[in-house]
């Protein structure tokens, strides 16, 4: 009984698609500000630091149409897993159970490799 009503709880409070998208976009805003902030910190230079604010302002921009394209997820009824693919190759990088979405360290490692700023 108590586990049947276990499954039926994952089930009904499976996160949405949307839900895990919006929970990489806070992530992802949230290593954006802190590079940022870093940056800013490092430099002296006021200029710098505007250009620097700038490009904070037009990176937010930027993250909706990169999670759009870059970000599925997978539905299994009890939880979801969120996928990101990028130059063919796809990583789970998040599960959702319970109407909650926990982003695992696969994500900090791609942006620390840079794989979500454009190629030159």
């Amino acid at each position: 009984m108590i586990f049947g009503l276990i499954v039926l709880l994952a089930f009904l409070t499976n996160p949405s698609t949307d839900r895990h998208k919006e929970a990489i976009k806070i992530k992802l805003k949230e290593h954006m500000q802190k590079s940022m902030t870093e940056s800013m910190n490092d430099s002296n230079n006021g200029f710098e630091q505007l250009g620097q604010a700038f490009g904070m302002i037009l990176g937010s921009a930027i993250i909706e149409p990169i999670v759009d394209n870059l970000i599925s997820t997978d539905n299994y009824f009890l939880f979801s897993i969120t996928k990101i693919t990028w130059d063919g190759e796809t990583k789970v990088i998040g599960v959702g159970v319970f109407n909650n979405v926990f982003i695992t360290k696969e994500l900090d490692k791609a942006m620390d490799k840079g794989l979500l700023e454009r190629k030159e």
